[in-house]
């Protein structure tokens, strides 16, 4: 999983999101809700990069390109947040990023452009899946793992799906 660009944004419009969950009303007009999850779903951030340098456009399309446009999900460096003492968005793990959208490139003067990028948060569960796990090692546990590999066998997991060598 491939790290955003080490860029620090102009401009940065962020959406905090909201917890996963359903509201069902009775027939009566009463009602309960229940939440679907721990963490909360549909952060957006919005980042402007103003007169940077081709180089720095090459990056932001490569790495574009090296996520499958919006299919794969990548983390973003502390750059993205400078100026924030407490970023909004943990920092620990919690949150992988992936694209909502293509960058808009901007040719704004000679050898200068403007680029747009539309993020969005996806909720990372590290400890319960590994998929293509490889020689991956034992620690730390995990519940599910995927096209094992010649994953450790120890300590035990509750669920391998095509173990291959992994016992």
């Amino acid at each position: 999983m491939a790290t955003f660009p080490e860029l620090t944004p102009t401009t940065r419009i962020f959406s905090p999101g909201n917890y996963p969950q359903i509201y069902q009303q009775s027939i009566g007009g009463t009602g309960v809700g229940f939440r679907r999850g721990a963490l909360s779903i549909g952060k957006t951030l919005s980042l402007t990069f103003e007169y940077v340098l081709e180089a720095d456009v090459n990056a932001i399309k490569a790495h574009y390109f090296d996520n499958y446009g919006t299919y794969n999900i990548f983390n973003v460096p502390s750059t993205i947040w400078s100026g924030y003492v407490t970023p909004p968005v943990d920092l620990n793990g919690n949150y992988v990023w992936r694209y909502v959208s293509q960058p808009v490139i901007q040719d704004v003067t000679c050898e200068r452009f403007t680029v747009e990028v539309q993020l969005e948060s996806v909720p990372a569960q590290n400890g319960d899946l590994i998929y293509a796990a490889g020689l991956a090692s034992a620690s730390p546990t995990r519940t599910y793992i995927l096209v094992a590999g010649a994953a450790a066998a120890s300590p035990a997991r509750d669920y391998l799906i095509f173990a291959g060598d992994a016992s």
